[in-house]
């Protein structure tokens, strides 16, 4: 999954949407997330979140690359609104026309802008 956000460019129209169904945090337990849990408390908030919100905002920048360039970027995890970290994801994306929608609003919304 990693490559889409850091070698993946598709500029234009050729990308309309990105969906990203969990939040890109690391594996708890990854060699490099133990060892900074053993000498920091706060590793996680330190390293793992800011590490999670820069992936998803490359995510983001793979769909809109100029200012011309439309499209929809899905956030399907729920933790961006259940979890307080999740408002940390949420300002740091480019865009602020930001909503809350269900999975069948979601569905309604992409078959009419296909219309």
């Amino acid at each position: 999954m990693k490559s889409f956000w850091e070698g993946f460019d598709a500029p234009g129209s050729t990308l309309r949407g990105v969906i990203i169904p969990k939040l890109p945090f690391s594996k708890p337990t990854d060699p490099l997330s133990c060892e900074r849990a053993t000498r920091d408390d706060h590793a996680w908030s330190h390293y793992s979140l800011p590490q999670a919100v820069l992936e998803t905002k490359q995510a983001a920048g793979r769909l809109i690359r100029k200012a011309s360039d439309k499209g929809v970027l899905i956030l399907a995890d729920r933790r961006l609104i259940t979890k307080g970290y999740g408002k940390v994801f949420l300002r740091s994306l480019p865009s602020k026309t930001i909503e809350v929608c269900t999975i069948d609003e979601i569905i309604a919304r992409l078959a009419a802008a296909n219309e």
